[in-house]
């Protein structure tokens, strides 16, 4: 007994374990490569030297291909512009004239990053987005927020709803232009959703790919020619930074020793977004001249390992039998193939066996089911990684399968009243049978009980005599 006894104490505490431990084995396998997923298709080794946060965005396929800290609060520099130019697009008019004011200049502080507005000039929206995203002013986006929103806070709540509505959920800003204040932050991944979201704009799309351009003559100012603070896009500035994959990009730093840079790129049809946060400068020893910017040379080193490393596959075929449910209260199974032909960026040494298909039902199958009605879902899965996800439909009809019914044969009526006569006289002969064996049967018992009487009566003392 006790061996017994201790026999069960030990498969309960395995069981105890095994419960603790499947939680954690399942929260490593967080869904799809999204945007939103736990885990990026590269893992999360750390691949940049400096930078706090990265994220490598594939948009084509929603793929977070490389993730470093996507989740670490930072501050955003320059990048609250993207938003900023977002709500613009989205409620101002490009070709209204705005007049500076004295109050949109009096939140920017001397020595930042400015295009020399001058109060009472007077400049098309248009021309304001150019100078904050081409040139970084902050001027033009403080200027942007007072005429978009009436001032710099009403505009500021808007941003932060925007944000929420895209599902930024670590953001706050404070300010249009991206200039440090306290409780302002920001994540690497919500600035992927942001960029990502705008991009799908065209206007947006000219403003960010912009590398150069030139404001036309104001009431208080000549024409301006802005070059793009992203050495990556021109090598009008800087030389040896100029990338020609580079298709777009917007730059922040928060010193000279701390930059950050959102860039779009594309190499042989493929388009990649790229985040880079506070990846760390340095300067000559009179601090005069830099000798390393840590953004572009990151985002250089990111862009290479997206570019070397992955392909777009076809994984998934429309037409192809996936899976066979079992469906209750039908006639025959069921044959189910993907919704449609699914591509997804993966690793180019990746070969098909190394990819695990798992097709999973909406509940309970049941009958009837028509032809192309959505009954599940097929995942794929790289390693723990799921890469792909798709809807399952019937490749054919399933009809209930309905038990077969036996019903009596149809007959005359005057066969059925002669049916009944006859059971009617059945009837009557066999109870009259049942009478007559009960009459014989009593007169049979009567008998025998006078012969036992009489056999009684007869005893021996009256025979002798």
């Amino acid at each position: 007994m006790k061996k017994i006894s201790r026999f069960f104490l030990v498969l309960l505490s395995l069981v105890l374990v095994c419960s603790l431990w499947s939680p954690v084995e399942a929260s490593t396998q967080e869904g799809c490569v999204t945007l939103d997923a736990g885990k990026s298709l590269a893992g999360s080794k750390q691949l940049l030297p400096t930078a706090k946060a990265a994220v490598l965005y594939y948009p084509e396929t929603d793929t977070m291909v490389y993730s470093w800290q996507p989740d670490e609060r930072l501050d955003p520099s320059g990048m609250n512009k993207i938003m900023t130019a977002l709500l613009a697009l989205e409620e101002g008019d490009l070709d209204a004239v705005v007049t500076v004011t004295v109050d949109a200049l009096s939140v920017v502080p001397p020595g930042s990053m400015s295009a020399g507005l001058k109060s009472g000039e007077e400049i098309t929206l248009r021309d304001l987005l150019y100078c904050m995203m081409v040139g970084s002013a902050n001027d033009a986006a403080a200027v942007i927020a007072e005429h978009v929103s009436g001032n710099q806070g009403t505009f500021v709540t808007r941003m932060n709803m925007r944000a929420a509505e895209l599902g930024c959920n670590n953001t706050c800003f404070q300010n249009p232009s991206g200039l440090s204040a306290e409780g302002q932050y920001t994540t690497a991944r919500d600035l992927a959703k942001i960029t990502a979201f705008a991009l799908q704009r065209e206007d947006f799309v000219e403003l960010f790919s912009a590398a150069e351009y030139t404001v036309p003559a104001t009431n208080r100012s000549e024409e301006r020619l802005l070059h793009t603070t992203n050495y990556m896009m021109s090598n009008a500035s800087v030389k040896d930074q100029f990338d020609t994959r580079v298709t777009g990009g917007k730059t922040g730093a928060l010193s000279t020793k701390d930059r950050s840079l959102i860039c779009t790129a594309e190499q042989d049809g493929m388009r990649y977004l790229s985040v880079v946060m506070s990846a760390q400068s340095k300067l000559t020893e009179d601090g005069l001249s830099v000798t390393k910017f840590g953004n572009f040379e990151e985002t250089k080193a990111l862009l290479n390992h997206g570019f070397s490393n992955y392909a777009v596959r076809q994984l998934l075929t429309t037409g192809l039998v996936m899976d066979r449910f079992q469906v209750s209260g039908g006639k025959n199974d069921l044959a189910v193939t993907s919704a449609n032909t699914v591509f997804a960026l993966m690793p180019k040494e990746m070969v098909d066996h190394d990819l695990e298909y798992r097709c999973i039902s909406q509940g309970s199958v049941t009958a009837p089911i028509d032809a192309d009605a959505v009954v599940g879902s097929v995942q794929l899965w790289y390693d723990s990684i799921c890469v792909a996800q798709g809807d399952l439909i019937a490749m054919h009809p399933v009809e209930v399968d309905t038990p077969a019914v036996f019903l009596e044969p149809q007959v005359a009526p005057s066969v059925r009243i002669w049916n009944r006569v006859f059971m009617v006289i059945v009837c009557v002969v066999l109870g009259i049978m049942v009478l007559i064996i009960s009459v014989l049967a009593t007169v049979r018992a009567v008998n025998i009980s006078r012969s036992k009487r009489r056999r009684a009566n007869r005893s021996p003392s009256r025979r002798r005599r």
